[in-house]
């Protein structure tokens, strides 16, 4: 065994030197024939990846980037989409695309989002199980097309050259510029997809012009991107679960007024103690979104050490959205019933229990009598407009001696002018029964409700909720940079920031006194 070990290796190793020798056979001519070869340089996806791991690894923070090449062949809606690639990051979704990103664990607000080196805020509307108008910290980034930026990068820990305002990360996104290219370079690209349940194509183009002149010191680049979308999302929920008690006096409760029924359930306790669904519902969103954005930049380097850079960034997306439900609201109504509301709306103490399931605490499935029925449909028109213009300046007096001086302004403007929700109500329905036990999607039937019937319905609400929400940032500062040698570089800077937020809504109802007229701005 040993004898034939030693075999194997000796030929192993003929073999490599036959190769070898093969190689320098078929080479020779050619270096007899002294023929020239031109470098040849190729780049691609291992060239940008290999990029992006040398500023990783010249960081002196935590911090991760996706370069131009890579979000070009990501099929990302948006920008957040292209940002959850990156590890650590989290994506939150509203109408089938990322709107918000978390970092570490840490929420959306947490995270602070610069773009071309200045702080910006967007902010969008969204349905009222994601929030709604966003009034917050949150960076909405579902206005912006991922094809409008160059490079992405997620700074996940501090450093003293950060400015503080952020738990979570620090986003830097960076947008083309005309010096990135040599020369003249045209790039432009379309597809389209095809939805089978909303019955629709969604169209999404993008394109990129950009020159330079004077031997490659001044350059203008345009780049446009646009998208249309079409979304139908159907399905059931539950606005989470609470206890019966949670809405006093509960199920199966004993009415105060005079001459009302009385019910009596032996059960009453246990299926008060257990977690039921508040609004169990059968859900149809149909959305409509237009999103279009454009990024300007002139740029002039008439020195390796100077630089000069204007930015422009434009984005703008509008949308629509309708909400239909056909829930049980009796499930989270509390109050005790009156003679004046037993026979209309007098939620959880009227319902009666007639059987239920209870598994490990939780009501999966029941049957109820007098249950109030409802259809409530919402519709929204919603835009939302950011620009952002800036000026940039870079001068290195030295090898050792630099500056960097940024001013811009940014504006977010948001704009919900129509919120209008219609609701029709049904009341004291018997033999209505959920199931939760089925699988992923629920069992809701309806008794003796006639659903079809538009006399049976009852008109009783009507709201109407317009807002805004605007954010506004002005930017200007000053960093220096000196080496004093290998081991040791001093950085400083002044910066000044001035940051506005105005947000209005108005409410008209015809219904509730809980829904009575206010007006807020904040």
């Amino acid at each position: 065994m040993v004898r034939t070990g030693s075999w194997t290796k000796t030929r192993a190793l003929f073999s490599g030197a036959s190769l070898a020798a093969l190689t320098m056979a078929v080479a020779a001519p050619a270096f007899a024939q002294q023929t020239e070869v031109e470098e040849l340089v190729v780049t691609g996806f291992r060239g940008s990846l290999q990029q992006a791991l040398e500023l990783k690894r010249g960081s002196a923070t935590a911090s991760d980037t996706i370069l131009a090449e890579d979000i070009g062949k990501f099929p990302d809606l948006n920008l957040s989409e292209s940002i959850q690639r990156i590890s650590g990051v989290a994506l939150a979704r509203d109408g089938g695309e990322g709107r918000q990103i978390s970092v570490r664990g840490l929420g959306p607000q947490f995270t602070r989002v610069r773009i071309n080196g200045m702080e910006a805020l967007t902010t969008a509307g969204g349905t009222d199980a994601s929030g709604g108008t966003n009034r917050g910290r949150s960076f909405d980034f579902n206005i912006f097309a991922a094809d409008l930026f160059n490079s992405i990068t997620v700074q996940k820990t501090s450093a003293a050259e950060t400015e503080e305002g952020s738990l979570g990360a620090t986003v830097d996104l960076r947008t083309a510029r005309p010096l990135d290219y040599d020369g003249f370079k045209f790039v432009a690209s379309a597809q389209a997809s095809y939805n089978s349940l909303s019955e629709d194509t969604s169209p999404r183009a993008a394109g990129m012009i950009s020159n330079t002149w004077a031997d490659g010191t001044f350059g203008a680049l345009l780049s446009v991107a646009y998208s249309k979308r079409s979304l139908l999302d159907v399905g059931a929920s539950t606005v989470r679960w609470a206890r019966g008690t949670s809405f006093s006096p509960g199920f199966d409760a004993l009415p105060n007024g005079a001459g009302l029924p009385t019910t009596v359930n032996p059960a009453a306790a246990a299926n008060n103690a257990a977690y039921h669904p508040r609004f169990p519902r059968y859900d149809r969103y149909d959305q409509e979104q237009e999103r279009l954005g454009a990024t300007f930049a002139l740029q002039w380097k008439p020195t390796d050490a100077t630089e000069l850079t204007f930015d422009y960034l434009y984005a703008k997306l509008d949308g629509s959205r309708q909400e239909q439900f056909l829930e049980a609201p009796s499930f989270s109504v509390g109050g005790a019933c009156t003679a004046a509301n037993v026979n209309t709306s007098c939620g959880i103490a009227d319902t009666n229990v007639v059987s239920s399931t209870i598994t490990n605490g939780v009501m999966t499935a029941g049957t109820f009598d007098d249950v109030d029925l409802r259809v409530e449909d919402r519709y929204d028109e919603l835009t939302t407009t950011f620009n952002q213009y800036s000026l940039d300046f870079s001068h290195a007096f030295s090898d050792t001696l630099k500056i960097h001086a940024v001013a811009g302004h940014s504006e977010s403007d948001h704009q919900n002018p129509i919120q209008t929700t219609i609701i029709w109500d049904q009341f004291n329905v018997d033999g209505y029964r959920f199931d939760y036990g089925q699988g992923r999607a629920p069992l809701l039937t309806y008794g003796n409700a006639d659903l079809t019937n538009p006399s049976a319905w009852r008109l009783t609400q009507v709201r109407m909720r317009p807002q805004s929400a605007v954010n506004t940032y002005d930017t200007v500062a000053f960093d220096g940079e000196w080496t004093a040698n290998d081991i040791l570089t001093f950085k400083g800077g002044l910066s000044w920031k001035s940051y506005e937020f105005a947000s209005t809504e108005l409410r008209r109802s015809i219904g509730p006194s809980t829904n009575s007229p206010r007006f807020q701005d904040r």
